[in-house]
């Protein structure tokens, strides 16, 4: 849980370039005069003789009057994409054809009361949370002094057109990129030289606990600081500022770089902070970078260990199965931070589509620099079969032989992005699911509320965990496994301190591991009296019994005869639907009699 900047006594004092001397992407092979992305120009031609997307205030309303944030989400991000790839299509084709069309977006943007989404709408002014923002004035109780993560990214997007577009744009007319300025100085620069207190949370000031918004929020915007900001004392304040904030990130995060926010949300965690970390880099010359430090390193190689073969990743936490890692970013972490893991890592999956492309995203600092960043080198790294986070308390392990993949995990109920799965585990063959995790819904007003482990995919019950005595998991940082042991492939737990005291569990320990055949689950409870138990497991599809054994996914999994089976269908919404192709999940329960203690053997064969 290191402060990295602390630690090795940087400071920005006597160390920016000047914003005068500044050259941004000084180094790369980046080069805003000649701009050459010919394939957005499809992309922005959709555009031509349309609308700009209206963001009304009764959809911003929708938010707090039945909980849907999906439907103003998509108007207000659809406008910046449109921005974003106008500007690349014009400064690319240079003919004048989508300047208008640009500049409309442009100022639909500018003239938007806020640029937080309703989701992240705080309440002043005696307004009801979260109905409309009061967003006009520089005062104590404004939401002026409220920046949220992509109203940071609409700053960085803004700062890009205002560098960019500068001939562009001041060629019709100057007024453009002077409104750029002021906003950006009067919802972003304020916010962050000047604000300080609980109101933005992602700051730390009140010593809360960091999250992914910190680094995202600091890289996007310190890159509207390198590029608008011409004041070298506001400068310097800036690159202080984040250093603090960076350290404050990283000082609860685990030793070993591991994101307990889950690999879904690993590209603005320890991905933004790497791209913060550039963004001072850059401003000093080289002064602040960070990238001899092995933990910058461990942060990015995270997202590796935790990738269990193509596409599949460990999804505990919110976060999605299949990913698709940026692999120009982690070429160019491999390449900077000397890290063998990850170049071999973005070599063997190189496309040259992936490099030299421009995919703004919420992330445009990196979007520029992937957009040059040079094909990875050929290396190789040893792979390792068995990986264990002790800061996570996960375990990943793989069978090459059997294509068995299997991930298991400690920790907490009160991690960021949390699920009530302390013990859980996930089950792959060759990439296809065997036991799963379903992941998170489409968010909407109850995802981060006091209703949140009311929904199916936040409970235990939903993941492959009993129920003790009819009792499920609960929320909070007291509600935790502790790591017996974790090592050859195998890890032991004690899961007693996951469930409430009043389930009478007097030790629950699980021990999990692969063997040459397939895969074990071994789960030995210890009731005062009596109790019983009832296990979940998440299936992808319905499987086939026998007896006291099930097929499914090209395996047979054998079960304590003293089980009874019974399943249920569990319907996905549309995310889900999308994400594992069918409209269903399976829920098998495996419930037990009374006893007073008992061993449950879950044994896979492939």
């Amino acid at each position: 849980m290191p402060k990295l900047y602390e630690q090795n006594q940087l400071s920005a004092k006597g160390k920016l370039i000047p914003y005068a001397e500044f050259r941004p992407f000084d180094g790369t092979s980046f080069d805003k005069n000649n701009i050459n992305f010919p394939y957005v120009i499809s992309a922005a031609e959709q555009y031509l003789g349309k609308p700009v997307p209206n963001c009304p205030a009764s959809v911003y309303m929708e938010f707090y009057r039945n909980g849907n944030r999906s439907r103003y989400e998509a108007l207000y991000f659809a406008r910046r994409t449109a921005m974003m790839n106008l500007l690349m299509a014009e400064l690319t084709e240079k003919q004048g054809r989508f300047t208008d069309t640009l500049i409309d977006c442009i100022w639909a943007i500018l003239e938007e009361s806020t640029w937080v989404i309703p989701a992240h709408n705080h309440a002043c002014h005696g307004n009801p949370k979260n109905c409309l923002p009061d967003a006009f004035n520089q005062n104590e109780d404004d939401d002026v002094r409220y920046c949220d993560l992509f109203s940071a990214a609409t700053g960085a997007m803004l700062a890009l057109v205002w560098y960019l577009g500068d001939g562009l744009l001041d060629e019709v007319t100057p007024v453009i990129r002077r409104r750029i300025l002021d906003m950006l100085k009067n919802r972003i620069f304020h916010v962050y030289y000047d604000v300080r207190g609980t109101i933005n949370g992602w700051m730390g000031d009140n010593g809360q606990i960091l999250n992914n918004w910190t680094p995202w929020i600091v890289s996007n915007v310190m890159l509207a600081v390198m590029l608008c900001e011409s004041d070298d004392a506001k400068r310097e304040l800036a690159v202080e500022r984040s250093m603090v904030l960076l350290d404050r990130f990283t000082s609860t995060y685990p030793s070993d770089g591991g994101c307990d926010e889950g690999p879904g949300y690993w590209g603005v965690a320890g991905a933004s902070y790497f791209d913060a970390m550039e963004i001072l880099s850059d401003m000093t010359g080289g002064a602040l970078g960070l990238y001899h430090d092995p933990f910058v390193a461990k942060m990015c190689e995270y997202i590796v260990d935790f990738n269990l073969g193509g596409r599949v990743f460990v999804n505990f936490a919110d976060a999605g199965h299949l990913l698709t890692p940026d692999m120009a970013l982690l070429a160019r972490a491999g390449r900077k931070c000397g890290s063998d893991k990850l170049t071999a890592y973005a070599r063997s999956a190189y496309n040259s589509r992936n490099y030299s492309v421009w995919s703004h995203g919420n992330t445009p600092y990196r979007a520029i620099l992937n957009s040059c960043e040079p094909q990875p080198a050929d290396v190789t790294a040893q792979g390792k079969d068995e990986i264990f986070y002790p800061g996570l308390g996960v375990m990943i392990t793989k069978n090459p032989k059997t294509g068995l993949a299997l991930a298991v995990k400690g920790g907490h109920n009160g991690e960021s992005h949390n699920h009530n799965d302390v013990g859980s585990f996930v089950l792959f063959k060759n990439g296809e699911p065997v036991f799963l995790d379903a992941g998170v819904e489409t968010y909407c007003k109850d995802t981060f509320s006091s209703k949140r482990y009311t929904l199916w995919t936040m409970r235990s019950l939903y993941h492959n965990l009993p129920s003790l005595n009819g009792y499920e998991q609960k929320p909070g940082r007291q509600y935790r496994a502790e790591i017996l042991s974790a090592e050859n492939g195998v890890m032991e737990m004690e899961l007693k301190n996951a469930y409430p005291a009043e389930c009478g569990v007097q030790s629950y320990i699980r021990r999990v591991y692969l063997t040459d055949t397939g895969a074990v689950i071994e789960d030995t409870v210890r009731y005062a009296g009596e109790g019983s138990a009832e296990f979940s497991l998440m299936c992808h599809a319905m499987p086939v019994f026998d007896g006291n054994s099930m097929k499914i996914a090209g395996v047979t999994a054998e079960y304590d005869a003293s089980l009874t089976a019974q399943t249920d269908d569990v319907a996905l919404e549309s995310k889900l639907m999308k994400e594992w192709s069918t409209d269903h999940l399976v829920r098998v329960r495996l419930a037990s009699g009374r006893f007073t203690e008992k061993t449950f053997t879950l044994t896979i064969t492939v």
